[in-house]
C-alpha cells in the first residue's frame, strides 16, 4: 500500500510538472496585450456614397478617449484616402497604414501597418485591421483594430447620398 502511495505521489508530481512546463512554453508564444483602447471612429466621403459605386475621396478619423496604458491613455489619428464604393460596398478590403498619435506628447507616435477587411454581420459593417506596428510606441509589435459602422440609410443611398458614417471602434496592440 505505502509502494502504491509513493507512485501515485510521483505519477502527480511529474503530471504537475509537466503541464507547468507546457503552461510556461505556451505563455513564452503568446503575445500579450500592451495597449488597448476604446473609441469612435468616422468616415466622410467626397462625393457622398450612392448606390453606384464611384471613386471618392475619404478621410477616416479616429478618437480614443479611453486606453489602457497611463503613458498613452488617449489617441487619435487622421488618414485619407481615395476608392470605389458605394452603400453596399463601404470600404473594399487592402493593405495601407496609419499613425496614432497618443495624448501624452512624451509617447510617441505608433505607425500601424496593417491589412484591413470588410464583412456584414447583423446588418453592420465591420471593418477588421491587422498588422504591424512599424514605429513609435509599441514597436515591434502587432495590433487589431475592429471598427464597426451602421449601415447606411437605404433612402439616403437611393437618393442624395451619404455623406459620413460613424461608429464604435477598439484598438489592441501586444508585445512580441
Amino acid at each position: 500500500m505505502n509502494r502504491v502511495r509513493k507512485c501515485g505521489a510521483f505519477l502527480a508530481a511529474v503530471l504537475t510538472a509537466a503541464g507547468s512546463v507546457l503552461a510556461s512554453a505556451g505563455q513564452a508564444h503568446a503575445e500579450a496585450a500592451v495597449q488597448s483602447c476604446a473609441g469612435t471612429w468616422a468616415v466622410t466621403y467626397d462625393p457622398p456614397i450612392t448606390n453606384t459605386p464611384q471613386l471618392v475621396n475619404g478621410v477616416l478619423t479616429g478618437v480614443f478617449p479611453l486606453c489602457a496604458d497611463p503613458q498613452a491613455a488617449t489617441a487619435s489619428y487622421t488618414q485619407v484616402f481615395t476608392d470605389t464604393v458605394s452603400c453596399t460596398t463601404l470600404l473594399n478590403a487592402g493593405a495601407t497604414s496609419r499613425t496614432y498619435v497618443w495624448g501624452n506628447p512624451l509617447a510617441a507616435p505608433t505607425t500601424f501597418t496593417y491589412n484591413f477587411t470588410t464583412t456584414v454581420v447583423a446588418g453592420q459593417v465591420v471593418v477588421t485591421n491587422t498588422g504591424l506596428i512599424t514605429a513609435g510606441r509599441y514597436a515591434p509589435g502587432s495590433a487589431v483594430q475592429v471598427a464597426t459602422l451602421v449601415t447606411p440609410n437605404a433612402l439616403a443611398c437611393a437618393g442624395s447620398g451619404i455623406g459620413s458614417l460613424t461608429g464604435p471602434t477598439t484598438l489592441t496592440i501586444y508585445a512580441p
